[in-house]
């Protein structure tokens, strides 16, 4: 840990690209209110609140740019058996961690 804040490296970079992105400065500069309670928010600063606030409204979402099965293989975002080939190894067809004949990602028999 070589930050005095006690974030990894990548977490850090990935916050400060969500800053760069911010577009509408004035929406990143509110203060978030959401869901916290009067505690945390005393006990939280208003530059981690800011920060949090903005990291939230304008990091970008990981959405699919289609859902046409055929143009994702193509595209190479999931394999032939419907898994995605980056990040969690999950099936897009059955929306769960084993493909139609019940293997997972790596073709071993998997409890449902």
């Amino acid at each position: 840990m070589a930050n005095k804040h006690g974030l990894k490296g990548s977490i850090v970079k990935k916050q400060a690209a969500a800053r760069k992105l911010a577009k509408n400065k004035k929406a990143a500069a509110k203060t978030y209110t959401g869901n916290e309670n009067l505690q945390v928010r005393k006990n939280t600063s208003y530059k981690r609140r800011t920060r949090y606030y903005e990291n939230k409204m304008n990091f970008p979402k990981r959405k699919l740019e289609t859902k046409n099965i055929e143009t994702l293989v193509e595209m190479g975002v999931i394999d032939e058996r419907g898994f995605f080939r980056k990040g969690k190894k999950k099936n897009y067809l059955t929306k769960s961690m084993v493909d139609r004949s019940g293997l997972d990602f790596y073709g071993m028999p998997r409890a449902r």
